[in-house]
């Protein structure tokens, strides 16, 4: 059984965007503190899956965390379409510039594809004061090959059909499938019925939503040496299904200032082992190395 009735209180509130747009958040924790840990959700997910690290982190002295809605996800408007990687990224900034009124320190976090949003939105904000650091988790920066093969399968599938009948979908209309199941992110039951029963989660996307994809995804790898002089977490899970760990981490640390931690976990660490992520998320924010819960969490050797 999932207990939802942690300590932290979760707040919902929206920031309307330059478009007219409104992007939905979740925060846990004080309006107002030194340290706010901002995370990014993956392309299935939405910030409300991201509530085991809120309800723990949120109740840190000190300490706040946002989770955000991507363009199209969650409780945003037009569930599975982005209509450009810029709208996407553009949202996150502004809600980044928001958030650092209130807050001394943004250490900005992103979730499997979150993670590339992230780096793009920091790589944006390098020449301002806003990111402190950058925390990935599963970061999905580069896929294991039954993966890819499958999200190009379903896509090409999905495209073949819309042309074999002459068809023209509305440029909002999600029909292209998400290729992602519950046990792609956890082998623990209690979570399957979680992401199953889930209402928000993200099932199709528009064929705009692909490309945007696409786009970020290609400028995160050239976006990643624009960041700046940032410190960077990185936190693999072992029995990651989905992130090609071995090739994202080689190319995680071919800067200096990134530590690299993995846990004995799935690729959603924050539900099989959120006590340890928090962890090791605590002492990122304190710069300091620390054993996590009896199990090992010291640097992974490349």
């Amino acid at each position: 059984m999932i207990d939802l009735a942690l300590d932290a209180v979760e707040n919902v509130l929206t920031l309307d965007q330059p478009d007219g747009y409104r992007t939905h958040y979740r925060r846990w924790g004080p309006a107002t503190a030194d340290d706010v840990v901002v995370m990014l959700h993956g392309g299935m997910s939405h910030s409300g899956w991201q509530f085991p690290l809120g309800t723990r982190l949120g109740r840190r002295p000190g300490t706040a965390f946002v989770a955000v809605d991507l363009r199209g996800s969650g409780l945003n408007a037009g569930r599975g379409h982005i209509p450009s990687a810029d709208l996407a990224v553009g949202d996150i900034v502004q809600v980044l510039r928001h958030l650092h009124r209130d807050y001394r320190r943004i250490h900005l976090a992103g979730w499997c594809f979150g993670a590339q949003v992230a780096t793009v939105a920091a790589a944006r904000l390098a020449g301002e004061p806003v990111v402190a650091s950058l925390i990935m988790i599963s970061p999905g920066f580069f896929f294991t090959d039954r993966y890819s093969d499958v999200l190009d399968r379903s896509v090409d599938s999905a495209l073949a059909v819309v042309e074999e009948l002459g068809l023209t979908p509305e440029p909002t209309r999600a029909y292209i499938s998400v290729p992602l199941k519950a046990s792609d992110f956890t082998d623990r039951r209690e979570w399957h019925e979680f992401i199953d029963a889930d209402p928000l989660r993200l099932l199709r996307v528009t064929s705009g939503t692909i490309d945007a994809w696409e786009e970020i995804a290609i400028s995160s790898e050239t976006d990643y040496a624009r960041i700046g002089p940032i410190r960077v977490l990185a936190v693999f899970g072992t029995g990651d299904k989905l992130v090609d760990n071995q090739r994202v981490q080689a190319f995680l640390t071919d800067r200096p200032d990134v530590r690299v931690h993995r846990l004995d976990t799935g690729h959603a660490i924050h539900f099989d082992d959120a006590d340890a992520l928090c962890g090791l998320i605590e002492a990122h924010l304190r710069d300091e190395p620390r054993a996590v819960a009896g199990r090992t969490a010291a640097p992974a050797s490349p």
